[in-house]
């Protein structure tokens, strides 16, 4: 997958995320500091990609933006944890700027047979 994380792995639009949190199909888990969405992309499919939602009430920009760092991280370091077809949204829950990245892909990882049914 490379270094980088390009458009195509992101969720960029509204109604993408919108899609993934009201769709009664999505798979969802929840973590100590997140809960993860996941269903299947519509239309043609692609690489899995990944949206992150940090809310003003977990911190200011430094913490809402290192949340959003070390989850793109995690998600492009594990490139077959998440099925090809497949949207991922991370809604971040209180305490999650404190977590590295060991602890983010130690929490996701209890939870991903959930997610691979999606």
């Amino acid at each position: 997958m490379g270094f980088s994380f390009t458009k195509s792995l992101r969720l960029r639009k509204r109604p993408e995320f919108l899609r993934l949190q009201q769709q009664g199909g999505a798979r969802r888990a929840i973590t100590p500091h997140f809960v993860l969405l996941v269903a299947a992309q519509v239309g043609p499919e692609g690489p899995a990609r990944l949206g992150v939602v940090v809310t003003r009430k977990l911190g200011g920009a430094v913490e809402r933006n290192r949340i959003k760092r070390v989850c793109r991280e995690c998600f492009r370091l594990s490139p077959g944890a998440f099925a090809h077809g497949v949207d991922l949204v991370v809604i971040a829950r209180p305490g999650a700027h404190m977590l590295g990245l060991a602890d983010v892909r130690a929490e996701w990882q209890r939870v991903l047979s959930r997610l691979r049914k999606a």
